[in-house]
Protein backbone atom coordinates (compact mmCIF):
# COMPACT_ATOMS: atom_id res chain seq x y z
CA UNK A 1 0.00 0.00 0.00
CA UNK A 2 1.04 3.68 0.01
CA UNK A 3 0.95 6.42 1.93
CA UNK A 4 -1.98 4.46 4.06
CA UNK A 5 0.59 2.00 5.52
CA UNK A 6 1.65 4.67 7.42
CA UNK A 7 -1.48 5.91 8.62
CA UNK A 8 -2.44 2.21 9.67
CA UNK A 9 0.49 1.29 11.05
CA UNK A 10 0.48 4.73 13.44
CA UNK A 11 -3.13 4.96 13.79
CA UNK A 12 -4.52 1.74 13.98
CA UNK A 13 -8.12 2.87 12.36
CA UNK A 14 -7.61 1.03 9.41
CA UNK A 15 -6.52 -2.34 11.75
CA UNK A 16 -8.84 -2.52 9.22
CA UNK A 17 -6.53 -2.00 6.63
CA UNK A 18 -3.45 -3.81 7.13
CA UNK A 19 -5.82 -6.26 8.50
CA UNK A 20 -3.57 -6.63 12.17
CA UNK A 21 -0.50 -7.69 11.14
CA UNK A 22 1.00 -4.05 12.48
CA UNK A 23 -1.63 -4.58 15.72
CA UNK A 24 0.28 -6.98 17.69
CA UNK A 25 3.49 -4.20 17.69
CA UNK A 26 1.05 -1.36 18.20
CA UNK A 27 0.41 0.11 21.63
CA UNK A 28 -2.34 -0.54 23.55
CA UNK A 29 -5.96 1.62 23.84
CA UNK A 30 -9.51 1.28 24.07
CA UNK A 31 -12.29 3.50 23.88
CA UNK A 32 -13.51 3.42 27.88
CA UNK A 33 -14.18 6.87 28.62
CA UNK A 34 -13.74 5.66 32.53
CA UNK A 35 -9.95 4.37 31.53
CA UNK A 36 -7.35 7.26 32.53
CA UNK A 37 -4.54 5.34 31.04
CA UNK A 38 -5.74 3.88 27.97
CA UNK A 39 -9.12 5.64 27.54
CA UNK A 40 -9.99 8.39 24.43
CA UNK A 41 -8.89 11.00 27.35
CA UNK A 42 -5.38 9.49 27.53
CA UNK A 43 -5.14 8.25 23.33
CA UNK A 44 -2.61 11.61 22.84
CA UNK A 45 -0.49 10.47 25.75
CA UNK A 46 0.00 6.66 24.91
CA UNK A 47 2.33 7.77 21.88
CA UNK A 48 3.99 10.02 20.09
CA UNK A 49 2.49 8.55 16.81
CA UNK A 50 -0.97 9.78 18.59
CA UNK A 51 -0.15 13.12 19.69
CA UNK A 52 -3.32 14.16 16.98
CA UNK A 53 -5.93 12.86 19.24
CA UNK A 54 -4.58 15.28 21.89
CA UNK A 55 -3.73 18.56 19.87
CA UNK A 56 -5.42 18.44 16.44
CA UNK A 57 -8.08 20.70 14.95
CA UNK A 58 -10.17 18.56 12.71
CA UNK A 59 -10.89 15.68 14.66
CA UNK A 60 -13.90 13.36 13.96
CA UNK A 61 -16.42 12.55 14.73
CA UNK A 62 -18.62 15.51 15.09
CA UNK A 63 -22.32 16.51 15.03
CA UNK A 64 -23.85 16.40 12.00
CA UNK A 65 -25.99 19.90 12.44
CA UNK A 66 -25.96 23.38 11.32
CA UNK A 67 -24.98 21.90 7.78
CA UNK A 68 -24.18 24.66 4.76
CA UNK A 69 -25.92 24.06 1.58
CA UNK A 70 -23.28 23.67 -1.10
CA UNK A 71 -23.38 23.00 -4.74
CA UNK A 72 -21.08 19.54 -4.14
CA UNK A 73 -20.23 16.95 -6.84
CA UNK A 74 -21.94 13.88 -7.00
CA UNK A 75 -20.89 10.66 -5.35
CA UNK A 76 -20.70 7.39 -8.11
CA UNK A 77 -20.04 4.16 -6.34
CA UNK A 78 -19.15 1.09 -8.02
CA UNK A 79 -19.38 -1.30 -6.05
CA UNK A 80 -19.35 -5.17 -7.70
CA UNK A 81 -19.71 -8.02 -6.22
CA UNK A 82 -16.20 -9.63 -4.42
CA UNK A 83 -15.30 -11.83 -2.08
CA UNK A 84 -14.78 -10.15 1.61
CA UNK A 85 -12.70 -11.34 4.76
CA UNK A 86 -14.23 -10.51 8.12
CA UNK A 87 -11.67 -9.88 11.35
CA UNK A 88 -11.98 -9.03 14.68
CA UNK A 89 -8.97 -6.61 14.81
CA UNK A 90 -9.39 -6.10 18.74
CA UNK A 91 -11.10 -2.17 17.76
CA UNK A 92 -13.33 -2.87 15.22
CA UNK A 93 -15.38 -5.66 13.49
CA UNK A 94 -13.97 -5.24 10.05
CA UNK A 95 -14.76 -6.55 6.38
CA UNK A 96 -11.76 -6.72 4.35
CA UNK A 97 -12.22 -6.67 0.15
CA UNK A 98 -9.12 -8.35 -2.40
CA UNK A 99 -7.06 -5.65 -3.52
CA UNK A 100 -8.22 -6.48 -6.94
CA UNK A 101 -12.27 -5.91 -5.98
CA UNK A 102 -12.67 -3.20 -8.59
CA UNK A 103 -14.88 -1.08 -5.70
CA UNK A 104 -14.56 2.33 -6.35
CA UNK A 105 -16.06 5.79 -5.25
CA UNK A 106 -15.82 8.76 -7.92
CA UNK A 107 -15.86 12.59 -6.40
CA UNK A 108 -15.77 14.83 -9.86
CA UNK A 109 -12.35 13.86 -11.11
CA UNK A 110 -11.03 12.12 -7.63
CA UNK A 111 -11.13 8.37 -7.26
CA UNK A 112 -10.78 6.01 -4.36
CA UNK A 113 -10.67 2.10 -3.82
CA UNK A 114 -12.62 0.82 -1.29
CA UNK A 115 -10.04 -1.19 1.11
CA UNK A 116 -12.56 -2.46 3.94
CA UNK A 117 -15.83 -1.68 5.76
CA UNK A 118 -16.04 -1.54 9.94
CA UNK A 119 -18.56 -1.03 12.36
CA UNK A 120 -18.73 0.87 15.56
CA UNK A 121 -21.36 0.60 18.44
CA UNK A 122 -22.79 2.90 19.48
CA UNK A 123 -22.84 5.36 16.19
CA UNK A 124 -19.60 7.95 16.28
CA UNK A 125 -21.31 10.43 14.20
CA UNK A 126 -24.57 12.25 15.24
CA UNK A 127 -27.55 14.02 13.28
CA UNK A 128 -28.75 16.94 15.19
CA UNK A 129 -27.23 15.54 18.60
CA UNK A 130 -29.18 12.27 17.85
CA UNK A 131 -26.99 9.09 18.08
CA UNK A 132 -27.61 5.56 16.42
CA UNK A 133 -27.32 1.94 17.46
CA UNK A 134 -24.34 1.79 15.14
CA UNK A 135 -22.24 3.10 12.38
CA UNK A 136 -20.25 1.46 9.15
CA UNK A 137 -17.17 3.35 7.93
CA UNK A 138 -16.44 2.52 4.66
CA UNK A 139 -12.82 3.31 4.00
CA UNK A 140 -11.45 4.43 0.42
CA UNK A 141 -8.09 5.26 -0.52
CA UNK A 142 -7.24 7.05 -3.35
CA UNK A 143 -3.94 6.34 -5.35
CA UNK A 144 -1.74 8.76 -4.02
CA UNK A 145 -2.93 7.87 -0.59
CA UNK A 146 -5.84 10.60 0.59
CA UNK A 147 -8.23 8.79 2.52
CA UNK A 148 -12.32 9.06 1.98
CA UNK A 149 -14.31 7.62 4.14
CA UNK A 150 -17.86 7.22 4.58
CA UNK A 151 -20.38 6.69 7.40
CA UNK A 152 -23.80 5.32 7.26
CA UNK A 153 -25.62 4.99 10.33
CA UNK A 154 -27.16 1.60 11.66
CA UNK A 155 -30.49 1.52 13.89
CA UNK A 156 -32.82 -1.49 14.51
CA UNK A 157 -36.07 -0.12 12.92
CA UNK A 158 -39.64 -1.68 11.76
CA UNK A 159 -38.05 -2.48 8.32
CA UNK A 160 -36.35 -5.35 7.63
CA UNK A 161 -32.65 -5.51 8.37
CA UNK A 162 -29.56 -5.31 5.56
CA UNK A 163 -27.99 -9.18 5.16
CA UNK A 164 -24.98 -7.89 4.95
CA UNK A 165 -24.59 -6.09 8.03
CA UNK A 166 -25.96 -9.09 9.92
CA UNK A 167 -23.60 -11.36 7.73
CA UNK A 168 -20.29 -9.69 8.62
CA UNK A 169 -21.65 -9.69 12.82
CA UNK A 170 -22.57 -12.92 12.61
CA UNK A 171 -19.32 -14.51 10.92
CA UNK A 172 -16.83 -12.18 12.91
CA UNK A 173 -14.81 -14.46 15.00
CA UNK A 174 -14.57 -13.44 18.58
CA UNK A 175 -11.01 -14.04 19.17
CA UNK A 176 -9.00 -11.06 18.61
CA UNK A 177 -7.26 -11.34 15.35
CA UNK A 178 -8.98 -14.01 14.08
CA UNK A 179 -10.47 -13.66 10.26
CA UNK A 180 -13.48 -15.70 9.04
CA UNK A 181 -14.06 -15.46 4.66
CA UNK A 182 -17.73 -14.41 3.99
CA UNK A 183 -19.73 -16.82 2.18
CA UNK A 184 -20.08 -15.96 -1.31
CA UNK A 185 -19.62 -13.18 -2.87
CA UNK A 186 -21.08 -9.85 -1.97
CA UNK A 187 -22.02 -6.22 -2.71
CA UNK A 188 -20.99 -2.92 -0.12
CA UNK A 189 -23.80 -1.44 -2.29
CA UNK A 190 -26.08 -2.73 0.13
CA UNK A 191 -24.63 -0.58 2.86
CA UNK A 192 -25.87 2.33 0.42
CA UNK A 193 -29.55 1.39 0.52
CA UNK A 194 -28.88 -0.52 -3.16
CA UNK A 195 -30.26 -3.90 -3.67
CA UNK A 196 -29.15 -5.82 -6.63
CA UNK A 197 -27.55 -2.64 -8.09
CA UNK A 198 -24.03 -2.76 -7.75
CA UNK A 199 -23.14 0.82 -9.27
CA UNK A 200 -25.01 4.01 -7.19
CA UNK A 201 -24.99 7.64 -8.11
CA UNK A 202 -27.07 10.98 -6.45
CA UNK A 203 -26.87 10.01 -3.25
CA UNK A 204 -27.35 12.71 -0.90
CA UNK A 205 -24.70 13.50 1.92
CA UNK A 206 -22.88 15.72 4.28
CA UNK A 207 -19.23 16.09 3.83
CA UNK A 208 -16.36 18.15 5.74
CA UNK A 209 -12.85 17.86 6.75
CA UNK A 210 -11.37 15.38 9.38
CA UNK A 211 -9.53 12.87 11.14
CA UNK A 212 -9.67 9.11 11.64
CA UNK A 213 -11.45 8.22 14.73
CA UNK A 214 -9.16 6.05 16.13
CA UNK A 215 -5.37 6.67 17.33
CA UNK A 216 -3.06 8.80 15.44
CA UNK A 217 -6.41 10.03 14.88
CA UNK A 218 -4.61 11.75 11.97
CA UNK A 219 -6.17 14.24 9.95
CA UNK A 220 -6.50 15.06 6.28
CA UNK A 221 -9.51 12.69 6.12
CA UNK A 222 -12.42 13.64 3.15
CA UNK A 223 -15.85 12.92 5.69
CA UNK A 224 -18.93 11.78 3.99
CA UNK A 225 -22.04 11.19 5.72
CA UNK A 226 -24.70 9.95 4.23
CA UNK A 227 -28.92 10.65 6.03
CA UNK A 228 -31.11 8.33 6.50
CA UNK A 229 -30.47 5.40 8.80
CA UNK A 230 -29.62 1.49 7.42
CA UNK A 231 -31.74 -0.98 9.31
CA UNK A 232 -30.39 -3.80 11.57
CA UNK A 233 -32.07 -6.06 14.02
CA UNK A 234 -31.52 -5.72 18.02
CA UNK A 235 -29.98 -8.78 17.74
CA UNK A 236 -27.16 -7.63 15.51
CA UNK A 237 -26.54 -5.04 17.24
CA UNK A 238 -26.84 -6.55 20.87
CA UNK A 239 -23.85 -9.22 19.46
CA UNK A 240 -21.94 -6.62 17.86
CA UNK A 241 -21.78 -5.06 21.77
CA UNK A 242 -21.17 -8.74 23.14
CA UNK A 243 -17.94 -9.14 20.48
CA UNK A 244 -16.60 -5.75 21.60
CA UNK A 245 -17.26 -6.16 25.12
CA UNK A 246 -14.21 -9.25 24.20
CA UNK A 247 -11.58 -6.92 22.64
CA UNK A 248 -8.82 -7.27 24.40
CA UNK A 249 -8.50 -4.52 27.32
CA UNK A 250 -12.07 -3.46 26.83
CA UNK A 251 -12.41 -5.80 30.41
CA UNK A 252 -16.22 -5.97 29.08
CA UNK A 253 -16.72 -2.46 27.97
CA UNK A 254 -19.33 -3.02 25.11
CA UNK A 255 -18.98 0.13 23.33
CA UNK A 256 -16.51 0.85 20.28
CA UNK A 257 -17.37 4.46 19.71
CA UNK A 258 -15.14 7.77 19.93
CA UNK A 259 -17.07 10.72 21.77
CA UNK A 260 -17.91 13.70 19.44
CA UNK A 261 -15.08 16.39 19.20
CA UNK A 262 -15.42 20.01 17.94
CA UNK A 263 -16.24 21.17 14.83
CA UNK A 264 -14.11 24.86 15.38
CA UNK A 265 -13.95 26.63 12.10
CA UNK A 266 -14.96 24.15 9.83
CA UNK A 267 -17.71 23.98 7.89
CA UNK A 268 -20.49 20.74 7.24
CA UNK A 269 -21.58 21.15 3.76
CA UNK A 270 -24.70 19.41 2.20
CA UNK A 271 -26.42 18.77 -1.16
CA UNK A 272 -29.16 18.29 -2.01
CA UNK A 273 -30.39 20.10 1.27
CA UNK A 274 -33.21 17.45 2.88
Amino acid sequence: MTRIATVVASALVLAGCAGGDNEAAAPAWNHDPADASLGPTAWGEIDVSFEQCRSGESQSPVDIAGAVEADLPDLVFDYPETSLVVENTGHVIEARLPEDSGNTLRIADDEYRLIQFHLHAPSEHAIDGEPYAAEAHLVHESEDGELAVVGVLIHPTGSGPIPLVDAVVEAAPEESGDEAELEGDRSPAELLFAFGETTVAGVPYYTYPGSLTTPGCTEGVRWIVIPGVLPTSRETVDRLHELIAGFPGYDGYENNNRLLQPLNDRVIQVDPPF
